[in-house]
């Protein structure tokens, strides 16, 4: 995972020492924390890079005991990895609570009585001058639900000095951008607000920048004058069927074109940043977005597999698509006249992250 750019404060709360923090995390049993977040957070752990004191409560609509979670955290582990046989499981697993019952303004379920717990067991209290904890929420959901959970969060006062991570993509539309993000400012400061794209924070994303930056052979070559063009394929042998509400909304092209993809062309087409901080990065990529050419109807392929519409939870007509190849072009003088080929869908012979 990695910031898209947007800057924090410290969780130390400007004492230089980390606070006990308390991770809340949306979406909990669904398929992007299964399969990203809470191995990430497992992996915080191995290294030892997460506070001394924390507490990770997953939240969801089902009734699932704190015992059932910490075994569905074993399983998504034991199946996506790193394994819970290599670390710190036990203590790790000590950690973790579960809120049933779903959050929203009129109903918070069990959360608000699960987060006092919560309190209780770091030692630390959730009104006036006891309040010490840090909330970090994840909002691991499908994106039409962040604006109705950052309100719920402002009525039961859990974002007085916290943090809010919003997953991928930030909106669905630019209507639908602007809309959240009015919310999302109208109850929390930009330096509280992080904007996710876990592609960013990949391997072989980082490697990107030290194979052209810090090499001036690949630096000097790396244009239009060397270059025929660039190919970024990210096929999954992954269906949907842990998703189909979401991806039956969403489609291959929203889903990953727009977001992951359109960043990583913007990691290989961007020029060199002022330096490598998150906030120069953010803007070097943002600069050569801006010069993306609008795409037209022959610089697009949209298909959808066999069998989709079978699917429980798609729609019996369903035209989504499950896959989308997109020849984009990047008008700056670096890359004019360069086709970058982006493609990717589900259900295909393998899966791979290719640049």
């Amino acid at each position: 995972m990695a910031d898209s750019g947007s800057s924090s404060t410290s969780p130390s709360g400007g004492s230089g020492e980390v606070r006990p923090t308390v991770f809340v995390l949306f979406g909990a049993t669904g398929d992007l924390a299964k399969r990203m977040v809470l191995p990430a957070f497992y992996q915080l752990a191995q290294q030892g890079l997460l506070p001394e004191e924390w507490l990770l409560v997953g939240n969801g609509r089902g009734d699932v005991s704190h015992e059932n979670f910490r075994g569905r955290v074993h399983d998504a582990l034991t199946e996506v990895g790193p394994s819970p046989d290599e670390g710190p499981w036990d203590e790790f697993s000590s950690r973790l609570r579960f809120a049933g019952g779903g959050f929203d303004s009129d109903d918070p379920g069990s959360l608000l009585d699960v987060l006092q717990e919560a309190h209780d067991s770091l030692g630390t209290g959730r009104d006036g001058d006891d309040q010490q904890v840090q909330y970090i929420h994840y909002l691991a959901v499908p994106p039409s639900t962040f604006g109705r959970l950052t309100e719920a969060l402002d009525t039961h006062g859990l974002l007085d000095d916290s943090r809010v991570v919003y997953e991928k993509p930030f909106g669905t539309s630019p209507e639908d951008f602007r809309k959240l993000d009015e919310t999302v400012h109208k109850v929390l400061d930009e330096q509280q607000v992080f904007r996710i794209d876990h592609f960013l924070g990949k391997e072989g994303s980082q490697n990107l920048h030290a194979l052209r930056f810090g090499n001036g052979l690949f630096d000097r070559v790396w244009s239009a004058e060397h270059v025929r063009a660039v190919q970024i394929d990210v096929p999954e042998k992954l269906d949907i069927d842990d998703r189909a509400e979401f991806y039956d909304a969403t489609g291959a092209l929203l889903d990953m074109v727009v977001t992951h993809l359109f960043q990583l062309a913007a990691e290989v087409a961007m020029e060199p940043p002022a330096s490598l901080a998150a906030e120069d990065l953010q803007s070097a990529r943002e600069q050569v977005i801006a010069a993306f050419r609008p795409l037209e109807a022959d610089d697009v392929v949209l298909g959808q597999f066999d069998g989709y519409r079978d699917t429980e939870g798609v729609a019996e007509d369903s035209t989504q698509d499950t896959f989308a190849a997109v020849r984009l072009w990047v008008d700056t003088p670096r890359w004019r006249g360069v086709p970058f080929l982006l493609r990717t869908g589900k259900q295909l012979a393998r899966s791979e992250q290719r640049v």
